[in-house]
């Protein structure tokens, strides 16, 4: 069944603040300009990705209460259908200060939940699932939830619709973990891929679809798409195909935060788009991935890439 419709989830969402400065020295005083805020998150980049396109992917996500107002107040003009629940504690604030030398992050992982908070997002999900839809589980998980409490997560909305499509990109998961889910698609980056294959890999050095093939078998998924940053990406799915592509020069990279989130949007922009295909072209879904993908990088901030870069782009 093609892909009819589109939700991302995060269960750890962020506050990104970026600072832009002439130079950055650490131990010393630095003077900044300039300040952009975002509410982000991996999931909402998602969404905010596909919206950039014409496609709503309403983006599901808990909040820390203490500052869930200034998340919401910030997402307001998106464009993004948002549905959160709160809980205690706060959303983490990522701070990134860019220079002309290049972008230091300053990122937070103290977000904690109870585990009990999750079937109650998952009764919500599935309310709004239909058979064919795709749902977008992006992000670490937070303190409090083990890789028993996602597996079961995820397993209750596979349940309640079978024919949905699971898509992980999520650094925190185990291969065993993911390999229970037998996810539609997983898109981790390259030293993420090198974790779950357990060894230092010619990925490393050089793009392959050696390891993409691996690891798509290894954890059970239909597709595997592993984005290496500015070397472009390698992917396989399980009927034995594979391949790789070298990301196109683009004139100036102002922030690579989001950027593989872009990349996602861009393949599931692909899947989408041709609904009434038969099948899936992974080849040319990781082309406008990567187009997405390299788009957002010549934007300031956490924002998500303009269509006219994305279309451009795509001539590589």
């Amino acid at each position: 069944m093609i892909m009819n419709g589109i939700i991302t989830i995060s269960l750890s969402p962020v506050i990104d603040i970026h600072y832009s400065a002439d130079s950055f020295e650490a131990g010393r005083d630095n003077i900044v300009h300039g300040r952009r805020i975002y509410a982000a998150g991996k999931g909402m980049n998602v969404s905010r990705g596909l919206h950039a396109v014409g496609i709503s992917a309403e983006a599901y996500m808990l909040l820390g209460e203490e500052n869930a107002s200034e998340y919401l107040r910030l997402a307001a003009d998106y464009g993004v259908p948002i549905s959160c629940i709160t809980t205690d504690g706060a959303v983490r604030e990522n701070i990134s200060v860019n220079t002309p030398a290049g972008e230091t992050r300053i990122c937070t992982k103290d977000f904690t939940i109870s585990s009990k908070i999750l079937p109650v997002l998952g009764v919500k999900v599935a309310s709004k699932l239909s058979a064919g839809m795709a749902v977008v589980i992006s992000g670490s998980l937070p303190k409090g939830i083990t890789q028993e409490d996602f597996i079961s997560f995820v397993r209750f909305i596979k349940g309640a619709v079978p024919d949905s499509k699971i898509i992980l990109d999520c650094p925190t998961l185990s291969l065993e973990t993911i390999k229970a889910i037998e996810p539609f698609l997983i898109k981790p980056n390259k030293e993420e891929a090198i974790a779950l294959l357990g060894s230092e890999s010619a990925l490393a050095a050089s793009l392959s679809a050696k390891e993409a093939k691996e690891l798509c078998e290894r954890a059970k998924c239909d597709y595997c798409v592993i984005s290496c940053g500015a070397d472009g990406a390698v992917f396989a799915s399980s009927d034995g195909s594979s391949g790789s592509f070298a990301a196109p020069k683009i004139p100036e990279c102002h922030s690579t935060v989001g950027a593989g989130d872009s990349m996602l949007a861009g393949i599931l922009y692909s899947f989408m788009k041709d609904i009434d295909k038969s099948s899936y072209d992974l080849s040319e879904a990781v082309k406008w991935g990567i187009a997405f993908g390299s788009a957002s990088c010549m934007n300031k901030g956490t924002e998500p890439p303009a269509a006219e870069d994305i279309f451009q782009l795509l001539r590589f």
